[in-house]
C-alpha cells in the first residue's frame, strides 16, 4: 500500500532546501530579509538557478528550483514565475568561475582568562588562497566547515586571472575537520558584469548626445535647430530614465551580496527626495532655452513647455550624485545626472520644463549634498580598508613562504594577521552595505 505525503510536507522540503548553506550557487540573502528591507516581490533577486514564483496565499517572492515550478503551480500554491526558469543544461554547466587552496591551519592564541569548554573547543587560524580562473569574481563567498560550526565568509573581489591569500577564525575540536570551499558566483558575477557593461553603453550614448548639444549650440538660432536641440533632449530623457534603473538594480545587487543575513540595517527608504543647500565652489549655467515641438496637453493656459541645455561645473568638489532642479514661473522639475562630475570639469545636460516666460527659467544645484559626501567618504574609506588588508594579506603569504622565520614566529604572524583580516573583513562588509543602500535610495 502506497502511503500518501501531504503536499505540505514536500512544499516544506523544497523551499528549506532552497536557503541550505550547501547550495553550490551563489547566496544572496533570502527572499523574507529583502522583503523585511522594504523591497517589493518584483524587486527580490533570487540566488543563481532559482526561479521566482509568488505565493497565492500572500503575494510573497519565493525562490525554488526550476524542477518544482508547474508542481507548485499545479495544485494552487503559487502564481506563475516571474523570473526566467533555467535550462537544466545551464544548471548542470555551470562552471567554477575560481579555486580555493588550504595553505595553513594554526591555533589563534587564547584572550587570558578565557574560560574553557569541554569538548574542548580552540578558534583556529585558516588560512587559504583564491584565485580567479577567467573573469573577475564579485563579493566571492566561502563556506567554511568544522565538527564545531559552519560558516559562511565574504571576501574581497578577486580580479580576473589572480590570487591573494587570505584567512578566516574557525572553531573546531579537530582542526584536520575544518575544510572550506568557494561558492560558485558565476550567474550573480554574469549578471553585475552586463549591468555594468550596459551601464558603460548608456553613459556613452549620454556622452555621444552632449557633444551633439555643444556643436548645435553654435549654429544659428532656426526652426531646424530648435528640432535638433528637442530630438536630442528627448535622447536624453529615455536613455538617463534607462541608466538609472539599470543603476538600480545593480546597487540591489551589490547590496544584497555585501549583506549578512545576521546583519541589523533598517529598511531602506523609498519615495521620498534628498533635499540640501546649494553646494559651495559649483557653477550652474542655462546654456540655450528652446521651445519643444512636442507640447504637453494639461500644461496651463498661456504655458509652453521648453528644453533647457544647462552646464554643471565644479572646482575643488567633486560630485559624487549630482542632482540638478530647473525652475520657472508655473513649474520646478528635479533632474538627476548621468554621473559624477569630477574636480575642475563640466558636464553638458539637458532637461525639459514648462513656463509662461522663457526668462524666468532658472537651474540650481540642489541636494544630494550630504549624500554625496558621504558616498565619497565611505567609498575613501573602503579603498582604505581594502589597502589594510592587502598589507595584511601579504604579511600572511610571507609568514608562509619565508625560511628565514622559526615556527614560533610564524605563527605568530599567522595569529595577528588573522584576527585583523578577520576585523577588517567585518568593517569592509558594513561600509560596502552602508554605500550601496545610500545608492540604491538615489537611484529608486
Amino acid at each position: 500500500m502506497i502511503k500518501l505525503i501531504p503536499v505540505s510536507f514536500f512544499i516544506f522540503v523544497l523551499l528549506t532546501s532552497t536557503v541550505t548553506t550547501s547550495n553550490v550557487f551563489a547566496d544572496v540573502i533570502s527572499p523574507k530579509d529583502q522583503m523585511d528591507l522594504n523591497f517589493t516581490a518584483k524587486e527580490v533577486i533570487c540566488k543563481e538557478n532559482l526561479v521566482k514564483i509568488l505565493r497565492v496565499s500572500n503575494g510573497d517572492a519565493i525562490c525554488v528550483t526550476f524542477g518544482i515550478v508547474d508542481f507548485l503551480v499545479e495544485r494552487g500554491f503559487a502564481v506563475e514565475p516571474v523570473s526566467n526558469i533555467p535550462s537544466e543544461n545551464n544548471v548542470n554547466s555551470s562552471k567554477p568561475v575560481g579555486t580555493l587552496t588550504h595553505m595553513a591551519t594554526t591555533k589563534q592564541f587564547k584572550n587570558p582568562g578565557q574560560v574553557e569548554t569541554f569538548p574542548k573547543i580552540n578558534t583556529f587560524n585558516y588560512v587559504f588562497k583564491v584565485c580567479a580562473i577567467d573573469e573577475k569574481i564579485k563579493s566571492p563567498e566561502i563556506i567554511i566547515t568544522s565538527d564545531a560550526e559552519t560558516k559562511s565568509v565574504k571576501l574581497r573581489d578577486v580580479q580576473t586571472t589572480s590570487c591573494y591569500t587570505t584567512a578566516a577564525l574557525v572553531k573546531a575540536t579537530d582542526p584536520d575537520s575544518i575544510s572550506a570551499r568557494l561558492l560558485n558566483h558565476g550567474g550573480i558575477t554574469d549578471a553585475i558584469t552586463e549591468l555594468e557593461n550596459k551601464i558603460a553603453t548608456l553613459k556613452s550614448e549620454i556622452t555621444v548626445q552632449r557633444e551633439k548639444l555643444l556643436s548645435i549650440n553654435d549654429e544659428s538660432p532656426s526652426t531646424d535647430r530648435a528640432k535638433k536641440v528637442s530630438a536630442i533632449h528627448q535622447k536624453i530623457s529615455d536613455v538617463r530614465t534607462e541608466l538609472k534603473s539599470v543603476k538600480y538594480e545593480l546597487q540591489k545587487y551589490l547590496l544584497f551580496l555585501n549583506l549578512n543575513s545576521s546583519s541589523h540595517i533598517s529598511p531602506v527608504v523609498k519615495g521620498k527626495s534628498i533635499t540640501g543647500m546649494s553646494i559651495e565652489n559649483v557653477v550652474s549655467e542655462i546654456v540655450s532655452v528652446n521651445e519643444a515641438l512636442i507640447q504637453p496637453e494639461d500644461r496651463p493656459e498661456n504655458s509652453m513647455a521648453y528644453n533647457v541645455v544647462f552646464e554643471i561645473c565644479t572646482s575643488d568638489t567633486p560630485l559624487r550624485i549630482p542632482i540638478v532642479e530647473l525652475i520657472s514661473d508655473v513649474s520646478q522639475k528635479t533632474i538627476m545626472m548621468a554621473e559624477k562630475i569630477v574636480s575642475n570639469s563640466c558636464q553638458v545636460s539637458t532637461g525639459k520644463i514648462i513656463a509662461i516666460n522663457s526668462n524666468s527659467i532658472s537651474i540650481s544645484l540642489v541636494g544630494q549634498t550630504q549624500s554625496s559626501d558621504n558616498v565619497v567618504k565611505l567609498e575613501n574609506k573602503i579603498n582604505l580598508l581594502k589597502d589594510e588588508m592587502k598589507i595584511e594579506q601579504d604579511k600572511l603569504n610571507v609568514a608562509l613562504t619565508s625560511s628565514s622565520i622559526t615556527k614560533e614566529e610564524r605563527e605568530n604572524v599567522i595569529s595577528e594577521s588573522t584576527l585583523k583580516i578577520h576585523e577588517l573583513r567585518k568593517d569592509l562588509l558594513t561600509t560596502k552595505t552602508e554605500l550601496h543602500k545610500i545608492l540604491l535610495q538615489v537611484y529608486s
